[in-house]
């Protein structure tokens, strides 16, 4: 259980579940599933937040969804859009801790059905939008903006640093506002503030592959990358979101970016409570 989660379901505002898939990953390396049990580990190591509070019985933890039976990409996105579509409910917060970054692919599928116009913050060092002919981890934005269930011009890239020909292609195409990590450490306010803008009022969704960050963390590691101090300074600029949720996904676990995990979502929950209030 997440160390700072005390609530029951029906009470809380924010609900954790963890996804513990590799299914869609097409890396050698493995064992993106040990992260939302090393993330709840790693929470018990993570005390008051410094950027807000929070209330611990206003946060349940769910459990992990069990995939341990699935095999198949198609059955692990039927069974993981199953399970969140009997919990969903409008009035809550939903945290999900990955897993590699296919598990968005169903979650989205959720959010549209329930939030027909919403935003996507996306924060990764790729883009996810390679033209495969089905959708995985590297390739399921792509196909969700086929399939309509998000237009891109609502698709916000933040720390993308490596990218394929065709992707730097499509994202061109269809106009998707991206951020690099240079852009971003020599213009941080600047962008704050203009994502702030574009965002403002908007139903929004956050995701967060680990890897965006410098800090070797994820499992796909580039060169450069953001640091966390830019992530908290474009999460605590957004004015009068909706925020519907935000996932983690695809941490390489060692006790360092454990804690940066549980980090993350701590503060976070805090920086919208503090939205929530206002």
């Amino acid at each position: 259980m997440f160390a700072h989660a005390r609530g029951e379901y029906d009470k809380s505002k924010w609900i954790i579940v963890g996804i513990p898939s590799e299914i869609g990953s097409l890396s050698h390396i493995k064992n993106y599933i040990e992260g939302p049990e090393s993330i709840r580990d790693a929470s018990y190591r993570i005390f008051s937040p410094v950027f807000g509070d929070i209330n611990m019985e206003e946060i349940y933890d769910y459990g992990d969804i069990d995939l341990e039976d699935i095999k198949d990409l198609d059955k692990l996105y039927e069974k993981i859009y199953n399970e969140i579509k009997k919990i969903y409910r409008k009035d809550k917060k939903y945290i999900f801790l990955g897993g590699d970054h296919s598990i968005t692919y169903p979650i989205l599928k959720i959010v549209k059905e329930n939030w027909e116009d919403f935003y996507l913050l996306y924060f990764d060092a790729h883009p996810d939008t390679h033209p495969d002919p089905y959708p995985n981890y590297q390739s399921f934005v792509y196909h969700l903006i086929k399939e309509n269930y998000i237009e891109p011009e609502k698709i916000i890239f933040v720390g993308i640093s490596n990218l394929s020909f065709e992707e730097k292609n499509i994202i061109k195409e269809w106009g998707i506002k991206y951020y690099d990590p240079l852009y971003i450490w020599d213009n941080i306010k600047e962008i704050s503030k203009e994502i702030s803008n574009i965002l403002e009022n908007k139903n929004l969704y956050i995701s967060i592959d680990i890897d965006v960050f410098d800090t070797g963390c994820g499992h796909w590691l580039e060169g450069i990358g953001i640091r966390p101090y830019h992530y908290f300074k474009i999460i605590k600029e957004l004015r009068n979101v909706n925020l519907i949720g935000f996932d983690l996904v695809e941490l390489f676990s060692n006790e360092v970016c454990d804690n940066l995990a549980a980090k993350i979502i701590i503060e976070s929950i805090a920086i919208f409570n503090k939205f929530m209030q206002s």
